[in-house]
């Protein structure tokens, strides 16, 4: 069987322009999840970014769910933990530590009693607030006001951060997809030829 010119090219063209296809539109559909950012009407359609258009629901949808996950409890050790820490890097905590003072503390037999009697103030203390600052605590509204301070640039801008990778993988998987479609053509093509 002699190749013709005629033949490569129905062979070659809609493989070629299938994975163009498929990576163009696939491109194009990675920016439409993004803009346009405002309503545009086009013969009395309008249309807009499917993140814009739905950015509310989105944000509730979001704190909904980070909010069914996250729990006052959650947060109760991880207050704790960061008074522990700022007392232990607090004056009082470096001021009993120093050499000097713990010395003389040692020297008259107080150190562990005085050290056992702060640890028991700083502990009761912390308890306390820790369990006041977590009840007090409103996660879903700081939620809430911390996304509506997102713009849409920056909604943008951390979705393709943290998407990067995948969007790419979507690119180039219409690309193949578009080939082997074409490909398929081509064959067909040449066997009813």
């Amino acid at each position: 069987m002699v190749v013709t010119l005629d033949r490569f090219i129905i062979f070659v063209i809609p493989p070629v322009l299938g994975a163009f296809i498929g990576y163009l539109t696939n491109v194009v559909a990675i920016k439409l999840l993004f803009h346009p950012k405002k309503p545009i009407r086009i013969l009395g359609i309008e249309f807009q970014g499917l993140i814009p258009s739905k950015s509310d629901e989105l944000a509730r949808r979001f704190i909904d769910i980070v909010g069914d996950y996250v729990e006052k409890e959650d947060f109760r050790e991880l207050v704790h933990e960061a008074i522990d820490k700022t007392f232990k890097e607090s004056r009082l905590a470096r001021a009993f530590g120093s050499q000097p003072i713990a010395a003389i503390l040692e020297k008259y037999g107080f150190r562990e009693r005085l050290a056992d009697h702060i640890s028991d103030i700083v502990s009761s203390v912390q308890i306390r607030l820790t369990s006041a600052i977590v009840e007090n605590m409103d996660f879903r509204k700081f939620l809430e006001r911390k996304i509506a301070e997102f713009s849409e640039e920056e909604a943008e801008i951390i979705f393709k951060r943290f998407a990067k990778s995948e969007m790419r993988f979507i690119e180039l998987s219409g690309a193949v997809l578009g080939f082997i479609i074409g490909l398929l053509q081509s064959i067909l093509l040449i066997v009813a030829y």
